[in-house]
């Protein structure tokens, strides 16, 4: 989440209490994974959901603390495609990581890491990524303006939970792609005040997170990357934060069953 004292978005999922993936990693996120006590090494996959500031600035933080550590265990590293000035996850790696890149002192990252990494590319439509015994993650494409944007799945013995990504939830395919499941994360970042303004273009009203929810028949809804700031000539009162009350309010009229309202830390349990 994002304002209001809130870190940025970043989501951890524990199987049977093991760590193994990441969805996102904001600023703080490092700190916070810490905060939990995951120790270096111990995340085995990283899902990024988009390439703006609030979703990969902790990329530094978070990769240093690994080197230094010594991390040998492999790590899959999963984003969106290239598009609209943006680069793909192993392009955008590479500049921030290269010899030539903002932080060369982690270049060994690029030129000679001492774990695998295994970048992997989540391409356009509904696409099955990764797969194991356990785990199946799955991708869709939604829109957020101008940056490449992916919604993901997790199934998991018999398990599901979807994180919504910061998207408009007007695409009537993503219910489908999001049906039954156990848990959806969905972004709540503006308030009901946005309708019809240029924001409504990029981020979801409140009343159509509610809406795609209830056609997907999802369990449990979280609502998550909370935004606010000051009132003032750039519309600091459109964000969700200005009206929280209003805009679960407007969810939960389109929405009838369980509701979380995300705090940062918050811990959610899905099956046995």
């Amino acid at each position: 989440m994002h304002g209001g004292g809130r870190g940025s978005a970043a989501y951890l999922l524990r199987f049977d209490g093991i760590p193994r993936l990441v969805v996102d990693m904001g600023g703080d996120t490092p700190h916070a994974l810490a905060r939990v006590g995951v120790r270096p090494g111990e995340v085995q996959i990283l899902l990024v959901s988009h390439l703006h500031p609030d979703h990969v600035s902790g990329f530094p933080d978070y990769f240093w603390g690994e080197l230094t550590a010594g991390r040998s265990a492999a790590l899959q590293l999963i984003g969106p495609p290239a598009g609209n000035d943006f680069p793909d996850i192993e392009t955008f790696w590479k500049k921030l990581f290269g010899t030539a890149g903002a932080y060369p002192c982690m270049s060994a990252l690029v030129s000679n890491p001492s774990f695998p990494i295994h970048f992997i590319t989540a391409s356009t439509g509904d696409v099955s990524l990764a797969a194991d015994e356990q785990l199946t993650i799955s991708s869709y494409s939604v829109e957020h303006g101008q940056a490449p944007t992916r919604a993901f799945r997790i199934d998991s013995l018999g398990c599901s939970i979807v994180f919504a990504g910061d998207q408009t939830m007007r695409d009537p395919a993503f219910s489908s792609f999001a049906k039954g499941a156990d848990l959806m994360v969905a972004h709540l970042i503006a308030n009901g005040g946005i309708a019809g303004k240029p924001l409504s273009d990029v981020v979801a009203l409140p009343e159509d997170i509610g809406r795609a929810a209830n056609k997907a028949h999802i369990k449990h809804l979280v609502l998550s990357h909370l935004m606010g700031a000051p009132n003032d000539d750039n519309g600091g009162n459109q964000w969700s934060l200005a009206a929280l009350d209003d805009a679960v309010a407007d969810v939960r009229r389109q929405f009838p069953n369980r509701i979380s309202v995300a705090e940062d830390l918050d811990r959610f349990s899905v099956g046995g």
